[in-house]
């Protein structure tokens, strides 16, 4: 009986590969990416701005990603509640209009109950999520969702909008993974390939944790499904299309054994292979990455830049495809204070200093509350800033979000040109 479960289970296994494997792999295409960089806006003088996307209605703000809409303006989500992986967590959303240079109310868009309810299927929590706009106008939002069990069991729903993201309905479940399509997930921007599909990073965490290329038709079929390096130990790939060919993939290290720098792995095929992964010369304490390539060659990469802690963010810049970084701009850099060297009262005077130079902040106590609930414990208050996302917006302006002390999404902004009316 024993060895007819066995067998049973095996076949299982077997017929979800063959299920989960692309359409006629045979018929494929050879990719070319799209590469996605503003020609002629790739020199960075001016000066940042800083805003909050969200406006402290939820305890708690994680994970933001944007996207441009055609009229310029951009669309950010962000997953919120009072805690992560809490039932009451939905994704949040709101647009940020660069000619006014304000951010509309934060709503919330999507919850877990209209996905349970549409997909007719439990749902436990809500995560990470990447928006896609298509040439159509067609907005698509990938939803880490998990039904049971951790982020390690998580699915991949589709959620499809027809008016730039203002309201959502459920599409489907991608069949990602042969063994019973768990642990998914997504962080970073998608890619774009020459025929119209869409590349989307995404990573795995159950058994080993490894990133890969999902390549996906206008209907979310998988046409190609590619591995990013042959590690075990590297998530959240975030891909820098150089050209047609070229590609590379910066991930985020959880190889305990050798921590402190991000993993890289490069493509000179448009995708269809990967090389085995390797140091990138950028120290990072395990986290999350974001960049953007302005044009051939030069690229910028925000990221915690120590080894250790998520109590800085800085943007690092290469001029020759990261062969070599240089510095370009520190966000913030807490190390100093890592050591519960800082009581609670400078703290929260510090945070008071941050949110003092946030442009139009509409609440600043609140923040402040915020931020004491979230990052002041028993053993002392910690600085937190991560989950960056980068985009270049058609006119060459670059846009940063990231997650602020786990209390606010915060925006960075770079004009291309004339400074807009709401500089500060």
């Amino acid at each position: 009986m024993k060895r007819f479960i066995h067998w049973f289970m095996g076949g299982l296994l077997v017929v979800a590969f063959w299920v989960a494997l692309p359409d006629d792999p045979g018929r494929r295409s050879t990719p070319e990416f799209r590469p996605d960089y503003v020609r002629g806006h790739d020199d960075l003088d001016g000066r940042w701005q800083m805003r909050f996307a969200s406006d402290a209605e939820t305890p708690l703000v994680h994970a933001a990603s944007m996207v441009e809409l055609p009229d310029g303006r951009l669309r950010a989500f962000w997953f919120a509640g009072k805690r992560e992986g809490g039932p009451d967590v939905g994704i949040h959303s709101a647009v940020f209009d660069p000619r006014a240079a304000r951010w509309s109310d934060e709503e919330r868009v999507v919850t877990r109950e209209q996905i349970r309810r549409q997909w007719g299927r439990h749902v436990r929590k809500l995560g990470n999520v990447v928006p896609v706009l298509d040439d159509d106008g067609r907005m698509r939002l990938f939803v880490v969702a998990v039904s049971f069990g951790g982020w390690a069991a998580s699915r991949l729903v589709v959620l499809e909008s027809d008016d730039l993201g203002a309201s959502w309905r459920f599409d489907e479940a991608l069949t990602a993974s042969p063994f019973l399509n768990i642990s998914t997930l997504v962080k970073t921007p998608p890619i774009r390939y020459q025929d119209g599909t869409v590349g989307l990073p995404v990573y795995h965490e159950m058994v080993g944790k490894f990133g890969e290329i999902l390549r996906l038709d206008e209907h979310n079929r998988i046409v190609d499904k590619e591995r990013i390096g042959y590690g075990r130990k590297a998530i959240q790939p975030l891909v820098l299309v150089d050209g047609p060919k070229q590609a590379t993939a910066l991930l985020r290290n959880e190889n305990e054994d050798d921590q402190g720098m991000l993993y890289r792995s490069d493509s000179l095929d448009g995708g269809e292979d990967w090389s085995p992964l390797y140091g990138s010369r950028l120290t990072n304490p395990s986290s999350a990455v974001g960049g953007v390539v302005l044009s051939p060659g030069h690229w910028l990469v925000v990221a915690n830049c120590n080894p250790k802690e998520r109590d800085d963010l800085c943007m690092r810049e290469t001029w020759d495809s990261g062969q070599t970084w240089s510095d370009r701009f520190f966000f913030h850099n807490r190390h100093r204070w890592r050591a519960d060297d800082v009581s609670e009262p400078v703290y929260l005077e510090m945070i008071s200093e941050e949110v003092a130079n946030t442009l139009e902040a509409e609440n600043p106590e609140l923040m402040r509350r915020r931020v004491e609930h979230n990052k002041c414990h028993e053993e002392g208050c910690e600085f937190q800033y991560d989950y960056p996302y980068v985009l270049q917006a058609s006119n060459g302006d670059v846009h940063i979000l990231y997650t602020w002390n786990k209390s606010a999404i915060r925006h960075a902004w770079l004009p291309a040109g004339p400074e807009p009316r709401g500089e500060g």
